[in-house]
Formats: C-alpha cells, structure tokens, sequence
C-alpha cells in the first residue's frame, strides 16, 4: 500500500468549527485521530463496524470502504461531518435528505501520542512524497513525450519515403506502360502496311 494510501491528514468543517483527521488505512479498518482545538480524540472503525454498515447501505464492503476513503480523505461539500457525544459521524446529503453513511464512537486521549505538532511533520512526509512521486511521474512523462516525438519523425520520415518510392514506381510503370503502348502502336502500323 502506497504512503498516501496507507496515512491521510484531511481538514474538515464542522458546526464546531475545523477538525483536522489523521487516519491510518487498512484493508478493511482503520484508526482516526481528530485534532479539535487542544484536544485529541481517537477512535477505531472495526472490521466488523465495517461488515453492518455496508449491510445496512446495502452496498459490497469493498464499495463501502472506498465510499469512506473518498468521504474522509478530504472535505466534500456533498458530506456533513459531527463530533458530539463522543461519536464521530459523516452523513451524506443527497436530494434535501441526509443519510448516516457510517460513526464511530471516539475517546478524548489524555496524553495523545500522537500531537499536533506530529500531525504537521505526517503532513509534511506526505507531501515530500507526493511531490517525489509527481517528480517521478514528470520524469517518465518527459520520456513518452521524447519517444514520442522520435517514432513521430520516424513515422514522418518513413511515410516520405513511402510516397517518394510510390512515385519513382508510378512514374516507372507510366514509363513502362507508354513503351508498350509505343510498341503496341508501332506494330499495328506495321499491320497495316502488310496489308
């Protein structure tokens, strides 16, 4: 699994105000941290959370994980997101109605071991990899676009000669084909002579 895969940090807005959610994906949970203020909520949303809701949403636990990743892995207009009596919710607003797409109950932590301060440096890894990656991804979009451009000439060059060779060889056969005709015409000439 890819860093960005496997760790988010995203900024929500709330009726509280903004909640910053770092979250550690795994194939079919993961555990949230919610930064609100000075304070450090935590949470996990289980396996088996995951199997109900995606039951109750009559949707493939597959599906519903990746509807969760897209909700929570940044802000979406189409979503509302509540922290309140020590449960975390997203609902989706679709057509003036709101559905609970899923919540998780969440503790506040004490002594979090993971701080504020330690959010910005994951958000920082994140971003020194993601710009890697896109330095890569510019890398091997320069080299298509270099290959490209080669096998386009190649194709300009080959396509000249193509029809540089198809008029040497229809010039040939007119040539051939008038010598014949010349040839055709001089013995009908002689024909008609002998006769």
């Amino acid at each position: 699994m890819e860093l960005e895969d496997a760790i988010t940090v995203t900024k929500v807005n709330t009726h509280i105000g903004p909640l910053y959610i770092l979250i550690g994906w795994q194939s079919k949970s993961f555990e949230i941290f919610i930064y609100q203020d000075d304070y450090v909520w935590k949470g996990k949303f289980s396996a088996h959370r995951l199997a109900g809701f995606s039951k109750n949403l009559q949707l493939p636990e597959n599906e519903y994980i990746a509807s969760i990743k897209r909700c929570l892995s940044e802000y979406r207009e189409d979503y509302l997101y509540e922290l309140k009596s020590g449960f975390f919710y997203w609902k989706r607003i679709q057509n003036e109605s709101i559905i609970i797409e899923g919540f998780l109950p969440v503790e506040l932590e004490n002594s979090p071991n993971i701080t504020r301060l330690d959010l910005i440096d994951i958000s920082l890894a994140l971003n020194r990899h993601l710009c890697n990656k896109v330095s890569n991804y510019k890398s091997k979009f320069e080299n298509i676009q270099k290959e490209y451009q080669k096998c386009l000439n190649d194709t300009e060059e080959f396509l000249s000669l193509k029809v540089d060779m198809e008029k040497t060889l229809s010039k040939k056969f007119l040539n051939l084909l008038n010598l014949k005709k010349n040839e055709v015409v001089m013995l009908l000439k002689s024909s008609y002579k002998m006769q």
